[in-house]
C-alpha cells in the first residue's frame, strides 16, 4: 500500500476518536457521542471526515473565524501528524467538507449545545436570588436569495440593506455570561415572543434583568407564572400613579401596571350583556424605582420584588448587572467572530439557511465551552473571570490544542493544568471601569449628535453618583 493509502486509512480510523482535548472540560465529549447518537449520526462509511471530526470542525469554525475551513481543519489534523505518516494539512477536497457539513446538518450542533447548556445554573448572588438576563441581536450572512428569503434584511431609509440578518435572543447566567439558551429567527421576529418560550428554566429564587424592550405587562405576568422575579427598565412614555402609602417623590413607591391581553379565539366569550369578550386584562402591583446617575437623564425601574429589606440602592446597582449580557453578545460579534487582519463582512459564512443554522447554533457552543474553561480557571486560580480576557483565552486555546493533541495520553492533565494557568494568566489589561461616554456619533446618520472634540471620556464611580428619587 502507498504512504497516501495508509495515511488516509489510519486517518480514518484517528477521525473516529477524534477530539479536541483543550475544549474538553467536564463531559463536553460525552456530549458531543450523545448527540451524534441521539440524531442518528453517530454511524458513518469509510471517510477521513469521520462524524465526530466533521462535528469539531463546526464547533471550531466559530472559534478560528479568521481562517478558512480548510485551513480549521488543518489546524485540527495538525497535532495528528504525529500519529499518522505522510498526513497531508489538505486531507480531503473543500468539496468533501461541504459534504461533510450537508451530512451532518444542524440537528446534532443543536443537540450539544442543549446538552451543554443544560449544565448552566448560576448560583445566588443577590438576596439568595439567582440572576439571569434577557437581550437580543442581530447577526449577519452572505447575501443570497436563500438567506433573504429566510431571514430576511433589515429596510434602511434609502437604498438597500448589504446583507441579510437574523435575530438571536439569549437567555444568560450573568455571573459566568453562559447562555443558558438561546432563540434564532428573522430580523423582524419580536424579542419578548422569542423570549417567551426559554422562560421554562427558570423557577423559584431567580430574577431576571430585563431592557425596556421587553416591558409588558403579559411578559411580566408570564415570568411570576414561573414563581421568578424580573427587573427591568421603563421608557419614558409609561406613566405610573403611585399608591397613596407610597411616596412617588422619593423615588421607591409602589404602583398598579395594567394592560389588556388579546385571549386566544377558543378562550373568547359573550358575557352576560351580550357582548363578545376578546381581552382579559393583567393587572400587577410592582415597585417603581427613579434615579439619577450625575447629570444624566431620570431612569426607571419596575420590578416584582416588593420586600423592602432589599433597598432601592441595591436594585439599582444589580440591575447595571445587565451590561454583561451587552458583553457577551459583543464577545461573540466582535471578538470571537472577528478576522486577524481586514473587516469581517459577516459573522457566519453559511450560503443556505441550514448552513446558517448549523454556524449559529456552534457559534453559541464554541462561546460556552471557552467560557466554561475560563470560569473553571477563575475558580482554581480564585479570579474574578470578569478580569479575564476572551481573546487572550482563545489565544491561550488556539496555542495548546495542537500540543494536547500530539501528546500522549498520560500528559494531558499536566497540560490542561497548564491551559488553565494561562487562561488564568490572561488578564484584560485595561480592567473595567466606571466611566459614562456622550452619546453621540462620528457620522452624522441618526438622531444623536455629532461628535465634538470636548465629547471625552468621564470617570465616574456610579454607586456614589446615584441619586434616587432626584
Amino acid at each position: 500500500m502507498s504512504i497516501i493509502g495508509t495515511s488516509r486509512s489510519e486517518l480514518v480510523h484517528q477521525a473516529k476518536h477524534f477530539t479536541v482535548e483543550a475544549l474538553c472540560s467536564g463531559k463536553t465529549a460525552e456530549a458531543i457521542e450523545q448527540a451524534l447518537r441521539v440524531t442518528g449520526r453517530s454511524e458513518q462509511r469509510s471517510s477521513p471526515l469521520q462524524p465526530k471530526l466533521a462535528m469539531w470542525l463546526v464547533l471550531c469554525m466559530p472559534i478560528f473565524r479568521s481562517d478558512s475551513i480548510p485551513a480549521v481543519l488543518a489546524r485540527l489534523v495538525n497535532g495528528l501528524r504525529e500519529l499518522v505518516t505522510a498526513l497531508s494539512l489538505r486531507p480531503v477536497t473543500d468539496g468533501a467538507i461541504a459534504h461533510s457539513r450537508r451530512k451532518l446538518g444542524v440537528e446534532p450542533v443543536k443537540e450539544f449545545y442543549r446538552l451543554q447548556a443544560n449544565q448552566i445554573r448560576p448560583a445566588p448572588s443577590f438576596h439568595g436570588l439567582c440572576v439571569w438576563a434577557f437581550d437580543g441581536s442581530l447577526l449577519t450572512m452572505p447575501d443570497t436569495k436563500a438567506n433573504r428569503r429566510r431571514f430576511g434584511a433589515v429596510k434602511p431609509s434609502r437604498g438597500r440593506s448589504a446583507f441579510p440578518q437574523m435575530k438571536v435572543v439569549g437567555l444568560q447566567d450573568v455571573a459566568s455570561r453562559g447562555l443558558r439558551d438561546v432563540r434564532f429567527d428573522s430580523w423582524k421576529a419580536g424579542e419578548r415572543m422569542m423570549a417567551l418560550p426559554m422562560l421554562d428554566h427558570l423557577g423559584e429564587g431567580d430574577l431576571v434583568l430585563l431592557d425596556r424592550g421587553f416591558y409588558a405587562a403579559w411578559f411580566f405576568e408570564a415570568i411570576r407564572l414561573q414563581r421568578s422575579h424580573f427587573l427591568c427598565r421603563v421608557s419614558a412614555f409609561v406613566k405610573f400613579d403611585a399608591l397613596p402609602e407610597t411616596s412617588k417623590e422619593s423615588g421607591d413607591y409602589l404602583a398598579f401596571i395594567e394592560a389588556p391581553v388579546e385571549l386566544p379565539k377558543k378562550q373568547r366569550y359573550t358575557n352576560s350583556r351580550g357582548i363578545h369578550v376578546k381581552n382579559r386584562t393583567v393587572r400587577m402591583l410592582v415597585r417603581v424605582l427613579e434615579y439619577r446617575i450625575g447629570g444624566f437623564e431620570r431612569v426607571r425601574l419596575v420590578t416584582s420584588l416588593l420586600d423592602r429589606s432589599i433597598t432601592a440602592l441595591d436594585l439599582v446597582l444589580q440591575y447595571h448587572r445587565r451590561w454583561e449580557i451587552e458583553l457577551a453578545l459583543d464577545e461573540l460579534k466582535t471578538h470571537q467572530s472577528s478576522t486577524a487582519s481586514g473587516t469581517l463582512k459577516t459573522i457566519f459564512r453559511g450560503l443556505s439557511p441550514r448552513a446558517v443554522m448549523q454556524e449559529a447554533y456552534a457559534l453559541v457552543a464554541s462561546y460556552n465551552l471557552i467560557r466554561g474553561l475560563i470560569k473553571e480557571a477563575s475558580d482554581r486560580h480564585r479570579i474574578d473571570p470578569d478580569k479575564i480576557s476572551l481573546v487572550d483565552s482563545l489565544r491561550a486555546v488556539a496555542l495548546m490544542a495542537p500540543r494536547m493533541r500530539s501528546a500522549p495520553s498520560h500528559r494531558l492533565p499536566a497540560l490542561y493544568n497548564q491551559l488553565l494557568a494561562d487562561i488564568a494568566e490572561s488578564l484584560i489589561d485595561r480592567p473595567r471601569r466606571g466611566r459614562r461616554y456622550p452619546r453621540v456619533v462620528k457620522q452624522k446618520m441618526s438622531n444623536f449628535k455629532l461628535k465634538r472634540p470636548r465629547h471625552k471620556q468621564v470617570l465616574i464611580d456610579f454607586k456614589s453618583s446615584i441619586r434616587i428619587g432626584a
